[in-house]
């Protein structure tokens, strides 16, 4: 079943989650929910705080510079461990730690989280619901992580909110 938001009408969630039936039900979408609360955000953390999945704030070198605090719970950490890291080091990509670093290794020429944000952030283009699969560090080893993700360019800066994840159960 499709679902969309009753109020602009975007898609919400995964098109690999629609089944083929037609059928539509409706939500809403983060931007309609602040807009219908009346909420006036005084400051960006405010506006990243009243977005339910994580968001992260990227500059155009890979750099987290913020996040919301549904993103700092999904990574287990505080912003003073995050910010000024590059993307795939917050993360904790596995491959970060090979020779290069993050964004300069074999992988990183396929990660599919490193071109979408690199290519919204060279063209403008938004994403929404990219499918993106990452190697990452847990205290129980290395996993495989399936993640939908979303980008959107907001000045020089890129937002990657994080649509979904889950665990593949591949190390």
């Amino acid at each position: 079943m499709k679902q969309v938001c009753a109020w602009c009408e975007k898609a919400l969630g995964s098109d690999e989650a629609y089944a083929s039936d037609g059928d539509i039900s409706h939500g809403i979408c983060s931007q309609c929910a602040i807009k219908l609360s009346g909420f006036e955000p005084r400051t960006a953390k405010e506006v990243l705080n009243y977005v339910q999945e994580p968001v992260f704030v990227l500059n155009p070198d890979g750099v987290v510079t913020g996040a919301n605090q549904s993103g700092l719970e999904m990574l287990g950490k505080n912003m003073e461990e995050i910010e000024n890291a590059l993307g795939g080091d917050a993360f904790e990509c596995s491959y970060a730690d090979e020779e290069g670093g993050c964004g300069n290794t074999l992988h990183c020429k396929t990660c599919a989280i490193r071109n979408t944000v690199m290519d919204t952030l060279a063209t403008g283009k938004g994403y929404k619901n990219i499918p993106a699969f990452q190697s990452i560090k847990t205290e129980a080893g290395i996993k495989i992580l399936k993640f939908y993700i979303s980008t959107e360019k907001v000045g020089e800066s890129i937002l990657l909110r994080i649509d979904s994840v889950s665990d593949t159960g591949k190390n």
